[in-house]
C-alpha cells in the first residue's frame, strides 16, 4: 500500500509490519495506567470522561488482540478525536496538534 509523500517520512518501513499484540505480562492495573497515558498523550492533556472512552478498542488492548500502536491509531482515528481538534480548529492548527499528539513534537516548518 503507497502512502504517496508519507513514504518519504518513513512510513513505508512500517506498512508490511505485523503486530505481535498488546504488552503481555502486565497486570491489569498497568494496563490501566498505560491506557491513561496514551489517551494523555494524543488527546493532549485533555480528561476523558469515563462515557467518552473507547470501550473495544480498551478491552481488544487488555486482551492483547492489539498492539500499543495500534490502540493509538484507533484513538487518533476516533471521533472523540476528531470532535476536539479537527471539527473545532484551523486547519493548519489541527495538523499542528497532530503532530504534537502523535509524535510528541511540533511540526519544522
Amino acid at each position: 500500500m503507497a502512502f504517496g509523500q508519507s513514504s518519504h517520512l518513513g512510513v513505508s518501513l512500517f506498512e508490511d509490519t505485523h503486530s505481535t499484540g498488546g504488552v503481555p505480562g502486565y497486570s491489569a492495573e498497568e494496563l490501566e495506567v498505560i491506557i491513561r497515558l496514551i489517551y494523555r498523550q494524543v488527546l493532549g492533556n485533555t480528561y476523558v470522561m469515563e462515557n467518552e472512552r473507547l470501550t473495544v478498542p480498551e478491552s481488544q488492548f487488555k486482551r492483547s488482540e492489539i498492539s500499543v500502536r495500534e490502540f493509538i491509531c484507533l484513538v487518533a482515528k476516533s471521533e472523540l478525536y476528531s470532535s476536539r481538534f479537527f471539527s473545532n480548529c484551523p486547519r493548519y492548527r489541527a495538523i499542528e496538534l497532530n503532530f504534537r499528539h502523535l509524535l510528541g513534537r511540533a511540526s519544522l516548518n
